[in-house]
């Protein structure tokens, strides 16, 4: 591989992972900035910002990794919003095992054991909370898989059309004019 090669794969990589990831970055900035709105009252420090950016990046990854592993699967003879459900199921449940992950290592990291960690973090584990936490990531999910299906059902670029496109003036008879 050259040098050439290398670089354009890292520069599709990124136009394949640019719209993903703004799609989460700004997801998670607006619930970022939410619970930091909800939490000031209380004086504590959070950092939309830098949270949503992570986030985003590291769910932008995911997705991909997840659409890629599940290219070889025909999913046109079920019903789109079954295909949404269950992969917003299985992004679920990699959010889960990523959030139990995270927390083993940072639980173990303190501890200076691996069991040490575990006992730990079972221990003081905060089970709603992070499941409301998978339940916000899932959501979330499942509007940007929504996006893509409507995407894929109207055609490539109609939904940014429908979306960001002004409007055709509307002539003197009053009804829009039709192609």
């Amino acid at each position: 591989m050259t040098l050439q090669s290398i670089k354009r794969r890292l520069v599709n990589l990124f136009f394949e992972m640019a719209p993903t990831v703004l799609f989460f970055f700004v997801a998670f900035f607006l619930i970022g900035v939410m619970f930091k709105l909800f939490v000031s009252q209380y004086l504590i420090e959070f950092s939309a910002f830098a949270k949503a950016a992570v986030a985003a990046l590291i769910l932008g990854k995911v997705i991909l990794l997840l659409d890629w592993a599940q290219s070889g699967y025909n999913f046109d003879s079920y019903r789109r919003i079954v295909v949404i459900a269950c992969k917003t199921f299985v992004y679920a449940l990699a959010v889960i095992a990523l959030g139990i992950g995270d927390r083993i290592l940072k639980a173990a990291r303190e501890a200076h054991s691996l069991s040490e960690g575990v006992d730990t973090l079972i221990a003081n584990a905060n089970l709603d909370r992070f499941l409301g936490l998978v339940l916000l990531i899932s959501m979330v999910v499942f509007v940007y898989l929504l996006t893509q299906e409507i995407e894929r059902a109207m055609g490539k670029g109609a939904l940014s059309r429908l979306l960001f496109k002004r409007p055709d003036p509307i002539p003197d008879g009053g009804l829009p004019r039709t192609p």
